[in-house]
């Protein structure tokens, strides 16, 4: 049962301020470049869900202990650690979708240089944050990450070929930051895991 409330804590505390930005973003936006940005966003979600980045709640916990610990587990050197190729794949797997999204609901980012800052600014954004939750971060993540985004364009234009660029939608350019902002700081500020723990179990 604490899932269930803890997943649905979780989702509201990124989608309701991610709806509010679509919304004032957009509002005269069409009822197809609304679905795909939900859908972009629930991508965003989903991604978050996974890595887990920091929260204002991790931030106000950490103790100066904390900082040997962090000390350790940050990784600034390519490739200067073990090699784990599941966990590599599956970085580059995550970013597929970013770079495959982003060109076919803004138009105007459809450009190799754009998906790069794209991959590597959410990657780092993640990355960073996770220390707040006293998670590793490692540029290698970044890069894998990045590289998912890159491939994730490849496929994207090959698709939007074949598909004669029927479902390109040509929404402000703006929005992709306001909207990745708006669910990382509904999380951020929102999301207070261990306050759900508490309130579910007493403690």
């Amino acid at each position: 049962m604490y899932e269930i409330f803890a997943f649905g804590y979780e989702f509201l505390s990124e989608f309701l301020p991610f709806l509010l930005a679509l919304v004032l973003l957009r509002r005269h936006g069409s009822r197809g470049g609304y679905l795909w940005a939900v859908f972009f966003g629930l991508y965003i979600m989903a991604v978050f869900h996974v890595t887990d980045p920091g929260t204002l709640y991790g931030l106000l916990s950490l103790k100066p202990r904390h900082l040997a610990y962090l000390a350790e587990h940050i990784n600034l050197i390519p490739f200067s650690r073990d090699i784990q190729p599941v966990g590599y794949g599956l970085n580059v797997v995550m970013f597929l979708p970013l770079g495959f999204l982003i060109p076919t609901i803004w138009e105007e980012l459809g450009k190799l240089r754009y998906i790069l800052a794209a991959g590597c600014g959410l990657s780092a954004l993640i990355e960073v944050s996770q220390l707040l939750s006293l998670r590793g971060t490692d540029v290698d993540d970044v890069i894998m990450n990045t590289l998912g985004a890159v491939l994730g364009f490849g496929l994207y234009t090959l698709w939007d070929r074949l598909t004669g660029s029927r479902f390109r939608q040509q929404e402000a350019a703006r929005e992709l930051p306001l909207l990745i902002l708006a669910i990382f700081l509904g999380r951020f500020l929102l999301f207070h895991r261990m306050g759900l723990i508490a309130v579910f179990y007493g403690v």
